[in-house]
């Protein structure tokens, strides 16, 4: 058996990896476009301001050590330009010499990633415009950062705030340009996001959007916005989301799902019976919506890839699914959610869902090094079943409070359920009352028959 990768990073090594452990006499080839693979990209803003120091502690194995102790052959900046499920091969051009051939597979894993959303008038070209899709780009950034005193960024989500803190640590002043910070987010936590920014070295001009670039007469870049004056920066960097790269799929004829991902089933099948699709090309499955999603993240990208790996080699598994379980840190707050938001609750077929907001300290107050926990609990209040949570605090505060509702979310629990979880208590740690338990029991009252019993 032949088995063809695209894509190099985290679901296409996992799936590669997996295929190799099980059937070791089998032919598993990876095309890379870049020049690196299995790279820990979430890890570049934490280089860019200078925290790490060598970016290849971002690289989790090496090629080299890929073909040499898991057999596994990588072709380096090999781009594949087309898919012919027909005849089952691919295209492959090498970007060095030019030159394309055409490559026959017994089965395809497409591991194609996300790519950067380029707003209209701020295409990437420029010198001194950015966009942060590989640890190459992170190289760039980091190069240009040092020679720099301003910068511009673009968006006010998770990679854009992130960069913010980022330039801001390697000694730049920044613009945040954006519509309201961590849009994902409800709006009590998105009032403690502007709060975060308020520090002399950051100016967040919420509700703009970026419409143009050019360069200043004076040098650096003018970046022209909807309303008001533009931003004079010496570098910008545009951090405004992403979408899945399934070009390839789309022109193979491959069904497409939630925001134009590639639509697949539990075992990461796409609608081409040899063609598999994992990672941040590929929808995931929603556990609480049971719908297809797009949630390109790590862990589900990992996942998704193992899980193909092993259905190809013929064993049968499902993807666990997702919650799109993720945590963020801008200067001194964190944030992190899980599930679903109010508003993505009542989308997804559950009309009546209702949000519980609690404050409450993080230790007892008696204990030194406490802080406010804001905790936010969605749920149906006809079947008390709990559909998301979100918190916002500090980093010791916020931490590994999420897993607890993300844990209870994938056991299907009501608030009243959630509410009686066995939780740890000691001084340092957390008070007696929890303020995920404590959210839980306030939702649980606010619920019918006491906030519902659970359904199996």
């Amino acid at each position: 058996m032949k088995i063809l990768v695209i894509g190099g990073d985290a679901a296409g090594m996992s799936a590669a990896s997996q295929i190799r452990r099980r059937q070791p006499s089998w032919t598993v080839e990876v095309f890379e476009m870049g020049q690196r693979v299995s790279c820990a990209l979430c890890g570049s803003p934490y280089f860019i301001s200078g925290l790490i120091k060598d970016i290849e502690r971002l690289v989790a194995v090496t090629p080299e050590r890929f073909e040499k102790e898991r057999g596994i052959k990588i072709r380096l900046r090999h781009e594949v330009t087309a898919i012919h499920p027909a005849r089952k091969s691919l295209t492959v051009r090498n970007l060095d010499s030019g030159q394309s051939r055409e490559e026959n597979y017994d089965r395809l894993v497409m591991a194609t990633g996300a790519e950067a959303i380029e707003p209209k008038g701020l295409e990437a070209g420029p010198a001194g415009l950015f966009y942060l899709r590989s640890l190459a780009d992170a190289e760039r950034l980091r190069e240009a950062a040092l020679g720099a005193k301003s910068a511009a960024v673009v968006g006010a989500g998770y990679l854009g705030l992130e960069i913010t803190e980022a330039l801001v640590r390697a000694g730049l002043s920044v613009t945040l340009l954006g519509r309201r910070p961590a849009p994902s987010f409800e709006t009590e936590l998105q009032n403690m996001a502007q709060m975060a920014l308020a520090r002399p070295e950051v100016t967040f001009r919420p509700g703009l959007e970026a419409v143009g670039l050019a360069r200043a007469a004076e040098g650096g870049l003018e970046v022209a916005v909807s309303q008001g004056r533009p931003v004079r920066a010496d570098l910008a960097v545009v951090g405004a989301g992403l979408r899945p790269r399934s070009g390839l799929a789309a022109a193979a004829g491959l069904a497409l799902g939630d925001r134009g991902a590639v639509a697949v089933d539990r075992c990461q099948r796409t609608s081409n019976p040899f063609i598999y699709a994992a990672g941040d090309c590929a929808e995931s499955y929603h556990l609480v919506s049971k719908k297809g999603a797009y949630i390109p993240l790590a862990l589900g990208a990992n996942r998704q890839g193992k899980t193909a790996g092993l259905n190809i080699s013929g064993l049968r598994e499902k993807s666990p699914g997702v919650l799109g379980t993720s945590i963020m840190k801008v200067f001194d707050l964190a944030l992190a959610g899980t599930g679903l938001g109010l508003e993505a609750a009542r989308r997804a077929g559950f009309p009546y869902a209702v949000k519980t907001v609690v404050r409450q300290p993080s230790k007892p107050d008696y204990y030194p090094g406490g802080s406010e926990v804001v905790c936010v609990v969605i749920h149906d209040p006809i079947t008390g079943r709990l559909l998301g949570g979100q918190l916002g605090g500090t980093v010791d505060g916020v931490g590994q409070r999420i897993n607890t509702l993300a844990a209870a979310l994938t056991a299907g629990m009501t608030v009243k359920e959630a509410a009686g979880i066995d939780a740890a208590y000691a001084p340092p740690f957390a008070p007696v009352h929890d303020p995920v338990i404590i959210a839980c029991e306030i939702a649980s009252k606010n619920s019918g028959s006491g906030g519902g019993t659970r359904r199996s």
